[in-house]
């Protein structure tokens, strides 16, 4: 837990709501923010959702409920991911969602177990909660003919007895009065939960309460860090912060939060090493220096992520990542302390494949295009077509395959390496197929042979698959599965990248990364020869430029007065070789990217793709760091004394007046 030692205050028409008030007097207090009059929207502030969380703004009060430190509370969320195609799909479970929760706490204690406040709730389901709006208070709902408080149901036994699904098994929750209780009571708490007429909601039973928790999802309790990369990084080139909202208000967080509103008296005090006119040329270095330590930190931090859990990410975004600054008394500028904190777990699910010699990971959701994902991680090719088998192969110790062909209404577009998952209805019940594209064969148009890989299928599944053969089967549902693995969060950390070094007003974003894109274009339609990457590339940006004015240092800084300065200042074979590491950072933009595609990773080690490009960007953060606290002043009147003898030499050429006057 950090504490920046400021009193912290909460705004008018708020106040802390404990959790578990019932707890009675106890020394803390967690509390979720809430609004203090009654209104139709929610009453609870909103930071953000992720596929199986939702993440509300909370504090921590002492005994007198004064609040000490700021909080972000996760309650886990299964309604978001039973709502996907692809979950239905891939039968995901509570048990799955379970263990997706354990491997986020995990993750999180790694990267960071200050910033955790752990109660037991992380790994245990605690009471479910809702608000009595009336009461102004969180409470457990009591069934009321027992008296007994409701619990979620975790007993597979007890629920499928009731007929209701398994919690192992399915994505539905239940709650109940039970265990000990001869005839329970169910209620449901999931969307779309099957109901027998004697299982209601919790709307139907607790019509006058607002729901909290209500499915006993776990909960997760970390320090809250207001400010957004970005955010740190627009302030880093000289522009102000606009502060930190949820739900409409505007919070003052306290600490060094609080100064960030004038970019001018940053410069002057307490932020920057480097202040005043003639700090300029320092400034820009620190600047530099500062940046490149953004990335650094953003990259280091996903290759720990994905080295925990062994998955990738596949979300990644500008709000993935949080920068913590510290005050720690008079000396040391508090933009100096920049901690980046990654907020976001991987959102990706594994395909249980065991005879893949690759590891496939989907998104339980695509929510559109972001320019933070390759395009194919936005796109999902789903749909209806018709099936036909044409031969059931003979058995190898994998299991069994099959040749078929999928006919759809439009040629499908499937790389080499995408799985096609085949989804049919067969007499026997369910049949999941997963297998490749063969374009070996020239096909009619929307017609894609297929074969499967090895899968262990039961004797009945084979059975009726062999009758079905020759025969179309009219409901076969199909989705496209890219190869997605690691290198999309390399992809997402070279956008970034650009957002914090190469973007501005006039260059944003969306032209920063199609401008890195161009150039890795530019040096793949080059020949690559035996030069190294970094003499190519300069090669290529002193022939063009172009490439200098869209890329080159003056993008470091929002301030007019400082970029001519910028590119004098900043060396510009570091700078190019930074921009070098940012731009192979793009699976196959070049030939010299860090990975070929998007799923060029080792499928046991996915985090080693990162290795490299740390290594290098962890030698151009000690280069930029030399910038810095190297006397530079000193350099310049050294170089400004060669700069005069050297105008006197060439200016006292033969022929030249001031040849003739050495002359006399």
């Amino acid at each position: 837990m950090i504490y920046d030692g400021t009193n912290i205050a909460i705004p008018d028409g708020f106040g802390p709501l404990p959790l578990y008030p019932e707890d009675g007097d106890v020394p803390l207090n967690i509390c979720l923010i809430c609004r203090s009059a009654p209104t139709p929207s929610a009453p609870f502030l909103l930071l953000g959702e992720t596929i199986d969380a939702s993440i509300y703004l909370g504090c921590l009060t002492d005994r007198r409920g004064d609040p000490k430190s700021w909080l972000e509370i996760w309650v886990q969320n299964v309604d978001f991911m039973a709502e996907s195609f692809r979950a239905q799909v891939e039968a995901v479970s509570n048990s799955l969602i379970d263990r997706r929760w354990s491997e986020r706490l995990a993750t999180f204690q790694k990267l960071d177990r200050s910033a955790i406040i752990e109660t037991g709730w992380e790994t245990v389901h605690p009471p479910p909660l809702f608000m009595d709006a009336k009461a102004a208070r969180l409470i457990r709902p009591l069934e009321s003919a027992t008296n007994r408080p409701f619990t979620l149901c975790t007993d597979d036994a007890a629920l499928i007895s009731a007929g209701l699904p398994a919690y192992s098994s399915s994505l539905h929750r239940y709650l109940w009065n039970g265990p000990g209780i001869e005839t329970p009571v169910f209620v449901a708490t999931t969307n779309g939960a099957p109901r027998p007429t004697t299982v209601k909601t919790a709307s139907e039973v607790f019509p006058s309460l607002y729901p909290f928790n209500p499915n006993g999802g776990f909960l997760l309790f970390r320090s809250f860090c207001p400010l957004k990369l970005v955010d740190f990084a627009d302030l880093l080139a000289g522009r102000s912060w606009p502060g930190s909202a949820s739900g409409g208000v505007s919070f003052d967080f306290g600490g060094p939060y609080s100064q960030l509103d004038d970019p001018d008296t940053l410069v002057q005090r307490g932020a920057h090493l480097f202040a005043g006119r003639n700090g300029g040329a320092g400034q820009l270095r620190e600047v530099f220096h500062l940046k490149v330590n953004l990335v650094l930190q953003c990259l280091s931090q996903i290759r720990d992520a994905v080295r925990c859990l062994q998955l990738p990410l596949l979300k990644l975004g500008a709000d993935s990542f949080r920068v913590r600054l510290s005050e720690t008394g008079t000396g040391l500028p508090f933009f100096w302390t920049a901690r980046v904190d990654l907020s976001e777990s991987s959102a990706a699910v594994a395909l249980p494949i065991a005879t893949s010699q690759s590891r496939y990971f989907i998104l339980p959701a695509v929510t559109g295009p972001s320019i933070y994902r390759p395009q194919n991680l936005s796109e999902l090719s789903h749909g209806e077509g018709v099936f036909r088998i044409r031969k059931v192969l003979p058995p190898v110790p994998e299991g069994s395959c099959l040749e078929a062909t999928l006919a759809t209404d439009e040629r499908l577009k499937i790389a080499g390496n995408d799985l096609i998952h085949i989804r049919l209805g067969l007499p026997v019940g369910r049949v999941d197929l997963y297998g490749y594209a063969d374009e070996s064969e020239a096909l009619a148009k929307g017609e894609t042979r297929i074969r499967t890989l090895p899968q262990k299928l039961s004797e009945n599944v084979l059975a009726a698959l062999d009758q079905a053969s020759g025969t179309p089967v009219k409901t076969a549902h199909f989705e496209v599965l890219p190869m997605l693995a690691s290198p999309c969060d390399m992809y997402a950390a070279g956008v970034l990248s650009a957002r914090i070094l190469l973007a501005d007003e006039e260059n944003t974003l969306p032209i920063a990364v199609d401008q890195l894109l161009s150039l890795a274009h530019e040096l793949a339609t080059k020949s690559v020869g035996e030069k190294p990457f970094a003499v190519r590339l300069r090669s290529l940006i002193n022939e063009d430029p172009r490439w200098s004015l869209a890329l080159g240092p003056h993008r470091l800084t929002a301030r007019p007065e400082m970029r001519e300065m910028a590119s004098k200042i900043i060396p510009t074979e570091l700078w190019w070789e930074t921009v070098g590491i940012i731009l192979r950072l793009f699976p196959g933009a070049c030939p010299d990217s860090f990975c070929r595609d998007f799923g060029d990773a080792p499928s046991s080690a996915l985090d080693a793709i990162f290795e490299k490009p740390l290594a290098e960007l962890e030698l151009i953060q000690l280069r930029t760091r030399s910038l810095v606290v190297t006397d530079w002043g000193q350099n310049n009147e050294i170089l400004e004394a060669i700069d005069a003898v050297m105008a006197k030499h060439w200016t006292g050429q033969p022929g030249s007046d001031a040849q003739m006057t050495v002359g006399l």
